[in-house]
Formats: C-alpha cells, sequence, structure tokens
C-alpha cells in the first residue's frame, strides 16, 4: 500500500476510535480478502458468477435495502447457514455450528444497545445486532464473506472468527484489543455503518457529490476514476473499502483482475445479488415534467422553476446553474440574476425525492442573460446635448420649438414642463449667441411656432430673430414674467386648464427636474414657489384659479416647500399631496415609483448634481414615457438600482457626456 494509502487508513482508524469503536480494515488488510486478494468461489462453495452489468459504483447498495432490518429471522439466518456449507472438516468449527459470548452494550445514537449472553449462535448475535443496530442482516452475512469467506468456509480457523470483520484492525497496526472476538467484530461493524451514514465525522465520500475513487491502494500507478455516490449507504461502503473494481476486475466476475485490481466493493455487490436478489429495494417512480423557467432573463430579474411532479414529492430541490457550473447558494425554487450572470446561459436542475420512490432528476433548457443595455445622448456642450435630445425626441420634426436660457435653471424648468402638452421641442442657448448646432437642429425641426422662454435679459431680441433665421415660416412667441416664479405662472398658464399641478421650489432645480420630467408626460403644469415662505403669494394663487386646478402634488421635503404653503393649498380647497426623500435622490425615487408602479423596461439617467442635462432629459422622459432617474457622476444611488432590478430594465439612456456620467454609470455599478 502506498504511504499516503497508510495514513488514510490510521487516520480514519483513529477517528473510528474517538467515535467509540474504529472503523474496519481497508480491503486489503491481511488476512481478510476485500481489496488485494480476491474472494474466488471455487474452493469455498460460492457462485460463479461472470457478470456485473447491474453494477453502479456510486450506488451498491441502496439506503433502503442496507438499514432494511426485517429481511431475515433468526432462523432464516441459521436455514442459510446450514446451506452453505454442509459438512465441516474435523477439528473445524463452521459458522454454522460456530457460538460466541456476547457482551451487555449500551444504547446510544447509533444502536439501541445489547443484552450480552453467554453462547450464542452466530445466527443469533447476527440477528440481535441487526435489530440493535437497523442495519440488514444480509448486510452482515455478505461482509463476513467478502472480509473472511466464513460463511462458505469448511476449516475456519480462530482468527478469522477473531477479526470475522476486519473491525478495528488498521493496516498498519495490530487489531485493537477490544474489538477482537466474533461479538465485537459484528456489533462494531454495525454501528460504524450508522456512522458512516450520519455523516457528521466522516465526510470526504459524501452522498450527493461526485469524487475521484482510486482503483487499487496504490493511486500513483493505477489512478482513480469520478463516481458519484448517490446515497449514504455507498458511501459507508467507501469509507470501509475505499476502492472501486477497474474494467480488470469486472471482467473476472469474481476472479482475479490486474496488478491494479480491488475486489471489496464488486464482491460485496456480487455476493448479496447472488444470495439475495438486487441491491435495490423495488420502489415507486415519479412523474415528472419538463422544467420551465419562468420570467425575464434580464441582470436583476429573478427566474422561477416550475415543474410538475406525480405523486406530490416529499422533498423538491433546485440547483442553480451558470454555464454549467452550479451557482454557490443558489437553491431555491427562484434566483435573482446579477451581473455575474451576464451573458452567461443559466438553468436550474431540478430534483424530486420521496421516501419509496427513486429520485427524479431534471434540469431545464438554459436561457441567455442580458444585462442592461446602456446608451448615451451626449454633447460637447449642454446645449449640444440639448440638441441631441430633441433629435432622438423629434426625429420627424415638430411644429413647436421652446428656446430657453442654458445659464440658469428657472426659466427651462418651466419650459420642460409645458413642452409636454405642446408637443414642443426644447433647446437650450446662451444669452450671447444662438449657437450653430442649435440653429441647425431649428431648421432640422421646421417648426411653424418657435417660444421664448424668459425676458430679453436671458434671451435677447437678437436671439429670437437668429432662430427665425432657422425657421422662415415659424412664428415666434415670447413667455415671460418679472422673475422666475411669474415665468413659471405664464408657462403654466400658456398650456390652458388642468386640474392637476405640481409644486416644487424655484430656489434649487433637483425636485423640480423630477416633477418635470412627470410634468411633461402628464401634461401637467410645474409651479414654482418660493419654498422659504409661510404661505403662497397672490400671483401664485391667481394662477391656481386660471388653470382650474383642484389638486396639488409638492414635490420635496418640508425643507424645500414648507408646511405653511401646503396648509395654504388646502384652505384654498386643493387636495394635497407630497412626494419626498431624505434627498434628491429619494425624491426622484419617490416620483418615479408613484408614476411607473409596473416598472418600466427602458430609462433615462441623468446627474443630479447639475441642472443642464437633466433638464433635456426631463423633456424626453415625457417625451418617451419613460422614467428619468438621477444618479451620482460614477455610480449609480441605490435607489434608482434597486428600481432598475425591481423593474427588469432592459436599456438605459445616458443623458450627458462621460465628464456627467462616467465608467461607473456606464457599468451600473452601485454606489
Amino acid at each position: 500500500m502506498s504511504r499516503t494509502a497508510r495514513w488514510t487508513t490510521t487516520l480514519i482508524a483513529v477517528l473510528g476510535l474517538v467515535l467509540g469503536t474504529a472503523v474496519p480494515a481497508t480491503a486489503a488488510a491481511i488476512p481478510a480478502a476485500a481489496a488485494g486478494d480476491p474472494v474466488v468461489a471455487t474452493g469455498l462453495g460460492g457462485p460463479a458468477k461472470t457478470s456485473l452489468a447491474g453494477f453502479n459504483p456510486g450506488n451498491i447498495i441502496s439506503d433502503a435495502v442496507f438499514t432494511d432490518a426485517s429481511t431475515m429471522t433468526e432462523a432464516q439466518i441459521q436455514t442459510f447457514f446450514n446451506s452453505k456449507v454442509k459438512t465441516c472438516k474435523s477439528g473445524y468449527t463452521c459458522l454454522k455450528d460456530f457460538r460466541a459470548d456476547s457482551v451487555t452494550r449500551p444504547a446510544d445514537t447509533y444502536c439501541r444497545g445489547y443484552t450480552g449472553a453467554r453462547g450464542e449462535t452466530a445466527a443469533r448475535i447476527i440477528y440481535r445486532v441487526s435489530q440493535s443496530c437497523g442495519i440488514n442482516p444480509q448486510v452482515l452475512i455478505v461482509m463476513l464473506q467478502k472480509e473472511q469467506g466464513l460463511i462458505t468456509h469448511d476449516w475456519p480457523s480462530q482468527w478469522r472468527y477473531d477479526i470475522a470483520l476486519g473491525q478495528a484492525c488498521p493496516d498498519t497496526a495490530p487489531c485493537d484489543p477490544k474489538f477482537v472476538g466474533f461479538f465485537h467484530q459484528i456489533y462494531g461493524a454495525a454501528r460504524q455503518m450508522n456512522v458512516y451514514m450520519e455523516g457528521r465525522y466522516f465526510q470526504w465520500y459524501k452522498a450527493g457529490k461526485t469524487w475521484q475513487i482510486q482503483y487499487h491502494p496504490d493511486r500513483a500507478r493505477c489512478g482513480t476514476g469520478p463516481v458519484y455516490i448517490a446515497n449514504k449507504a455507498t458511501e459507508a461502503l467507501y469509507y470501509y473499502t475505499p476502492y472501486q473494481p477497474n474494467a480488470a476486475a469486472m471482467r473476472a466476475g469474481y476472479g482475479t483482475g490486474d496488478s491494479c485490481s480491488a475486489y471489496g466493493n464488486r464482491n460485496f455487490y456480487n455476493y448479496f445479488t447472488d444470495w439475495f436478489g438486487s441491491t435495490q429495494k423495488p420502489i415507486g417512480k415519479f412523474s415528472m415534467g419538463t422544467v420551465t423557467l419562468q420570467g425575464r432573463a434580464v441582470v436583476g430579474q429573478p427566474l422561477r422553476a416550475a415543474v410538475t411532479v406525480a405523486p406530490a414529492p416529499g422533498t423538491l430541490s433546485y440547483q442553480w446553474q451558470r454555464n454549467g457550473s452550479a451557482v454557490p447558494n443558489a437553491t431555491g425554487a427562484s434566483y435573482a440574476l446579477t451581473s455575474a450572470d451576464a451573458g452567461a446561459n443559466v438553468n436550474v436542475r431540478v430534483v424530486a425525492k420521496k421516501t419509496g420512490y427513486a429520485d427524479a432528476v431534471a434540469t431545464s433548457a438554459a436561457v441567455k442573460v442580458t444585462a442592461v443595455k446602456v446608451d448615451r445622448l451626449a454633447g460637447q456642450k449642454r446645449e449640444a446635448t440639448a440638441v441631441e435630445v430633441s433629435r432622438a425626441a423629434w426625429p420627424s420634426g415638430t411644429r413647436t420649438v421652446m428656446l430657453a436660457t442654458s445659464g440658469d435653471f428657472p426659466d427651462a424648468l418651466s419650459a420642460a414642463a409645458a413642452a409636454g402638452k405642446a408637443s414642443a421641442s426644447l433647446l437650450l442657448t446662451p444669452s450671447s449667441a444662438l449657437p450653430a448646432a442649435v440653429a441647425a437642429e431649428i431648421k432640422r425641426l421646421a417648426p411653424t411656432r418657435i417660444i421664448l422662454i424668459g425676458g430679453t435679459g436671458v434671451l435677447p431680441k437678437a436671439l429670437g430673430a437668429q432662430a427665425l433665421n432657422s425657421a422662415p415660416n415659424a412664428k415666434l412667441e415670447r413667455v415671460t414674467g418679472v422673475n422666475r416664479y411669474a415665468t413659471s405662472q405664464a408657462t403654466a398658464q400658456m398650456g390652458g386648464k388642468s386640474a392637476q399641478v405640481l409644486i416644487a421650489t424655484g430656489r434649487d432645480y433637483p425636485d423640480a427636474i423630477s416633477a418635470a420630467a412627470v410634468g411633461n408626460r402628464t401634461g401637467t403644469p410645474v409651479l414654482l414657489v418660493d419654498g422659504a415662505q409661510s404661505t403662497l403669494d397672490d400671483a401664485t394663487v391667481a394662477t391656481l384659479r386660471a388653470i382650474g386646478a383642484t389638486s396639488a402634488t409638492i414635490v420635496g421635503g418640508d425643507g424645500a416647500v414648507g408646511a405653511g404653503i401646503q396648509q395654504h393649498l388646502k384652505q384654498l380647497g386643493l387636495t394635497v399631496a407630497r412626494l419626498s426623500g431624505v434627498d434628491r435622490y429619494a425624491t426622484n425615487d419617490a416620483i418615479v415609483r408613484k408614476y411607473f408602479r409596473t416598472g418600466a423596461l427602458r430609462v433615462l439617467m441623468a446627474s443630479g448634481d447639475g441642472f443642464p442635462d437633466a433638464l433635456s432629459a426631463s423633456v424626453l422622459a415625457g417625451r418617451w414615457q419613460v422614467p428619468l432617474l438621477l444618479t451620482r457622476k460614477s455610480c449609480v444611488v441605490p435607489a434608482a438600482a434597486d428600481f432598475i432590478q425591481s423593474s427588469g430594465t432592459e436599456s438605459a439612456v445616458l443623458i450627458g457626456g462621460p465628464g456627467v456620467l462616467d465608467d461607473g454609470v456606464v457599468a451600473m455599478r452601485r454606489c
């Protein structure tokens, strides 16, 4: 035996002694004949089997057969022994006539104990041990044969009885004196089988996994082969005899194979099937349908396994696989796809189990997992980005163009919401001159109406003239007020009647941008107010009455639009709601989830740290009827990431260049 094999055997023996009973000698133990020496039927009165077609190294014997203690009575065991040896040679005691003293053993986790007696027959000891430890007496009978040939031997020496099963007899040391003797061997081995099957201390041939099992103690010369261990009984047999038969041993039946052959587990199967029939108890079969995957194969989305099994199984177990390999900890009926699955083929293996039934196994077809597809609309400057957005929103042109300053947010925010109801493109420009790209976009759109949002201080008359040069047939209009709030009021009234109105602070832009995206989508005006005031001013009240508002939604918390304004709105007879969060991103999430309750396959994403690109995005969000998610420059804020995941979003369009949303957002890296 190799040095490694000796070390392993010694380690197992030590573990066995710690547990209260040592493991048996390996199949190569001397004088046992489990591995190194074949137990040949000739001369021992056994059968002469030549075919092992039913032998499965991973399922040598089923758990149900291995632990069926009801297969034989004491009398049947004695009759079986009598049938195997008609006459024993003079001077020897054969197993059918053998008697030994037994000793009292206490009950424990593995056996129910044993009350000792003097002069018990071998048949009685085997029967009583099988009942105490719950091991099939046929298993113990077969083990006696494969280890020492005691069932058919007609001139057995005493040492064969003393080490009948090789229990606590390691290859590298004498047998433990506590286990010498027929009773100690039988009781110790039966108890040890339960220790093995428990799986608490022995796990290196654990059932349900594939192991590389040697063909012979000389691993270096004879090699190993993969064996899927299907059950605990087979697992226990490999702890007892850690070798599988090679091809030569299998061809030999009961005979000798080659120098790399081991025979213990082969002979166990041979004797059991020849003497007692199948090692697999007749069991029922499941009717198992095709496993199908329900859900969308998109990162962040759950897939669920669906399968019909009849009759109802005791358990259904699942193992999800990625490109053919098990996904760690993915053992539920559903599996949430992660970024690691992007581009991979994912499927699930389902196993149905029930006492008295053969396991049924089915594997679903694989699905290709896609990640969120990310595109970008951007220009060199904010004005150019607005042009790119306009092209995406209005590929065939539109009759109305709104023009707002790119230097500040209030006027453009009011316009962004109003643009939806007017079916207008919103373009940005500096006060100094109309950029060539903006002029070219106006020409492409071919509008019949150009509306300047804001006074001549932000959009001089010359800009209007430049815009008309690009669309000579258009009518030029201007919507303005004395300040940002007045411009917002004028823009709201430009859209006509509206029972609903969105209220946001005019002191900062993030909440108003979120509101503008919804306003553009629904045709609801956005009124900017001085949120720091305790009440609304008269002009705002007049605007609410002019448009016929009956309900108002405040966007932002009390710090943005105070409770006094909310109370004032109620006093005016409006139904008032508030959408807010702890910061601009949480407020954006509250709005998105309010208006996109069933999720969205496509989203727009813009920076929450700057207004120009997000403002343009709010117009496109309304036009495309998709949510606008605000995020940070280098990552996706948790609220937006969660929405994308829960919605099954398939594509995201980033508004703005890498300077405002960089590769971290492209990769959908969570903040």
